[in-house]
């Protein structure tokens, strides 16, 4: 693409460009719309969507984006879901992870209930270690480079994988092969998260939450 790129700002360049009747202000933004275009092709997003399911009735939606560009993949994850048990729930997820080549340099976690926060936690490599920070601004390290985190469980089944980061619990949390294709994670607070995969994507998630047991089915377009 980038050779294509150089032919065509050549090509700009060229006497039969010089025999049109093309004033420089316009050249200059064809010139833009070309470098526009290029940037473009090198941006390549890829998306995923999942309806939320408490039982039968559907409660919300999940949006997730993967973008690569040069040598930086960005993770982002949004959620909007309300459910009723007793009072009226609604809970509101988002976050953004961030990778160079394959290790995390930077994930944000944000989760509000009803409105006020619940989660706000980061975590970034400052070229030595993680400085994590949570919602009460507490502080910490983690040494080790971390090369998978739960956002790439959506778009990766995690084969020969023993452990994952846990953006809301800030540390590596260990994941089982429990069943064909069906891969759980054993959370410290002690609910389960199980994500199945169809053609190395994931399809579905099962997860335990505080209110209840939710899934998480993959809308197939």
């Amino acid at each position: 693409m980038l050779i294509l790129f150089i032919l065509i700002l050549k090509f700009t360049k060229t006497k039969f460009m010089s025999h049109v009747s093309v004033s420089n202000m316009h050249k200059k933004y064809i010139l833009l719309l070309l470098m526009a275009m290029f940037n473009m092709i090198h941006l390549s997003a890829e998306t995923l969507s999942y309806t939320v399911f408490k039982g039968s009735d559907k409660i919300g939606k999940i949006n997730i984006s993967r973008t690569t560009k040069n040598n930086q993949t960005v993770y982002f994850f949004e959620s909007n879901v309300k459910l009723r048990v007793i009072l009226s729930i609604e809970v509101y997820d988002r976050m953004k992870v961030i990778f160079k080549g394959n290790q995390m340099v930077q994930a944000d976690l944000y989760r509000t209930l009803n409105g006020k926060v619940k989660v706000n936690n980061s975590a970034i490599w400052n070229g030595k270690h993680y400085d994590l920070k949570n919602t009460d601004n507490e502080s910490d390290i983690l040494s080790t480079p971390i090369h998978l985190t739960t956002a790439n469980l959506y778009y990766n089944e995690p084969s020969n994988v023993a452990a994952v980061f846990s953006e809301k619990f800030q540390k590596m949390i260990p994941i089982a092969h429990t069943g064909d294709k069906k891969y759980t994670l054993k959370l410290p607070n002690g609910n389960r998260t199980t994500y199945s995969y169809a053609n190395g994507v994931c399809n579905m998630v099962e997860a335990d939450t505080d209110w209840a047991t939710l899934r998480f089915v993959r809308d197939l377009k």
